[in-house]
């Protein structure tokens, strides 16, 4: 390098160096920073070696595709899926159920910051058999309703338990979309993380719901006014509303606890519920009572200052009925809510056998239970000399009677519950008439009578052995 090259780059370095300390020291001037635009920004794009994220798919397990490929199977040989009773509770069972409502409040709250990313809009289909139009189920519908619906393997956490979230779902879903029952509903709901440890289904589930199965129109609101404005909508003036609600209710009219209901319909200022966990006598507690519900069917009617007064709704989600072909299912004429159906307590009156509950009012239909001579029933109609105890359950009524019969009952030896003795070598039976599997246990051994099978049977079970059996009344000391 020759003289004259080295001292230019030599004086580079010093400017560079004279620059950057006192500039530093601001003793010089290096511009001010440039002001904002104040018109739009160019957009500027940048080229980037770097793939982009993935989109987050909705987990399908092989169980819910067996499911939905069952169900879709089903509607197209002309089954009818829904719900076609509505469960006849006892007092006990009512009790039991909101104790499990208090317990675990379905949707009172946004769950755990679930959220749905919509990168799966519309890949639900694929789970749906034909829509069959407007479709009720109960949670506690015996195909599903034992069925766990739990995250953590909690065994207490069934669809009938907390499963109204799921099912209200596949309400929405059947009646709009095409057919899925709750049971794939809540398989898809727990693996795809909208089910909560302890407070039912999430409320993010209900966007992801709009979405997977792609609804036309989906809302969210706390407003009753806003809601009802949807549910009242019938462009087509068919009678038919063009939006179905689901709601999240605290406790009140539907639920100690908390709760998700499915509003079909608002006409003549009078709401259509479809409520998945409904059953007979529900709406007649002291609590609910001055809320005026009535049920047919299985629909509950109640007006719209009831529901806004008694109802105690936290929230609104609402779908668009996109079903143009089956719309004409959906109930246009609820019954007068100001005429309540008279109903009155009865007790089987029979001489000594027992008496045939049957499908319908008339001996033509199949028998689906029996009743003992002074079982308590709840009649509901009377028609043509029958019955109706409950839904599809009708009984003569040549056989009933409005006072309790005199007490016939057998008097047996032994008491339920109580522990008793072998009184010797003895042999148990599997069945009820002594018959069946043998079972040789020696005398003295402490075993509990469960039940009696008849004055002479009882049926036991022996702590020391977990069996359960049945044995002669003689055999007991």
């Amino acid at each position: 390098m020759n003289k004259n090259r080295k001292i230019a780059v030599a004086a580079l370095i010093f400017l560079i160096i004279f620059g950057v300390v006192f500039g530093s020291l601001g003793l010089i001037d290096i511009g001010e920073p440039p002001e904002p635009e104040t018109t739009a920004p160019v957009t500027v794009t940048e080229s980037t070696t770097a793939e982009p994220e993935p989109a987050q798919d909705v987990v399908i397990s092989d169980e819910v595709l067996e499911l939905a490929s069952d169900t879709a199977e089903a509607v197209d040989a002309g089954e009818d899926i829904a719900s076609d009773e509505i469960i006849e509770a006892k007092e006990a069972d009512e009790e039991s159920l909101e104790s499990e409502a208090a317990l675990e409040p379905d949707a009172v709250i946004e769950q755990e910051n679930i959220s749905y990313d919509g990168t799966n809009t519309g890949k639900g289909s694929e789970l749906l058999g034909e829509c069959q139009g407007l479709t009720y189920y109960s949670q506690a519908d015996s195909r599903w309703g034992y069925i766990l619906y739990t995250a953590y393997n909690d065994k207490s956490q069934t669809i009938k338990s907390s499963g109204c979230g799921p099912t209200s779902a596949a309400m929405v879903v059947s009646s709009s979309k095409g057919a899925i029952l709750p049971s794939t509903m809540a398989k898809l709901f727990v693996d795809n993380g909208y089910r909560t440890r302890n407070n039912g289904t999430a409320w993010a589930a209900w966007a992801f719901v709009a979405d997977y199965f792609n609804f036309s129109e989906y809302h969210s609101t706390s407003s009753f006014s806003t809601m009802q404005k949807y549910l009242t909508t019938d462009n087509n003036k068919d009678g038919v509303a063009d939006y179905f609600v689901v709601c999240s209710a605290g406790s009140g009219l539907f639920t100690s606890g908390g709760h998700y209901i499915v509003l079909v319909a608002d006409k003549n200022s009078t709401i259509t519920v479809y409520d998945p966990y409904l059953y007979y006598g529900k709406f007649n507690t002291a609590s609910r009572k001055a809320a005026g519900v009535t049920v047919s069917g299985n629909a509950a009617y109640v007006s719209e200052s009831s529901f806004k007064k008694y109802g105690a709704i936290k929230n609104y989600w609402i779908f668009s009925n996109d079903n143009k072909t089956a719309k004409k299912t959906q109930p246009t004429k609820p019954p007068d809510t100001g005429t309540t159906v008279k109903t009155y307590t009865a007790y089987v009156n029979t001489k000594s056998s027992n008496l045939n509950v049957r499908k319908g009012p008339g001996t033509g239909y199949k028998v689906v239970d029996s009743l003992k001579k002074g079982t308590k029933v709840t009649v509901y109609e009377d028609k043509g000399g029958w019955s109706r105890i409950g839904s599809g359950r009708w009984v003569s009524s040549a056989y009933l009677s409005t006072s309790k019969p005199k007490s016939t009952a057998t008097v047996y030896k032994t008491t339920v519950g109580r522990s008793y003795k072998l009184n010797g070598p003895t042999t148990l039976y599997s069945k009820s008439n002594l018959s069946g599997t043998r079972y040789s246990y020696k005398g003295n051994t402490t075993v509990i009578v469960l039940e009696h099978a008849s004055k002479t049977v009882d049926k036991i079970k022996c702590p020391a052995t977990g069996r359960v059996a049945y044995v002669s009344v003689d055999k007991l000391k």
